[in-house]
């Protein structure tokens, strides 16, 4: 194999891989669309952060996803990415009426 056929298998397999990516995305959206909102009691269990850093161009940009982790009353554990406002809103160890579409978080009303 010559150079420039390996250049092509790894584009080729760079391209299957971000195809695939890309569909699974796709996918999930799709899944979580189409899925049946719930609402149900539970416990507000967990907060975390994650941060990524990542470099833009000559400075350095971090990202922050904000997670919250409930307890439903039949004691499944579910966890959302959500907005700073909604994770600044409660505390661990709120109660009350969440509501979510699969791993959507849509509300959770203190009871």
């Amino acid at each position: 194999m010559g150079m420039s056929e390996d250049f092509e298998l790894i584009m080729i397999l760079a391209s299957i891989g971000i195809i695939s990516v890309f569909g699974y995305l796709v996918f999930n959206w799709v899944l979580n669309l189409t899925a049946v909102e719930v609402t149900e009691n539970a416990k507000l269990i967990g907060k975390d952060t994650e941060s990524a850093s990542h470099m833009n161009g000559d400075s350095l940009m971090t990202t922050t996803s904000y997670v919250m982790t409930f307890e439903v009353d039949g004691g499944e554990r579910i966890t959302f990415r959500v907005g700073r406002g909604v994770y600044r809103k409660y505390v661990i160890g709120d109660y009350g009426r969440l509501t979510y579409k699969r791993k959507w978080f849509r509300q959770f009303e203190r009871i």
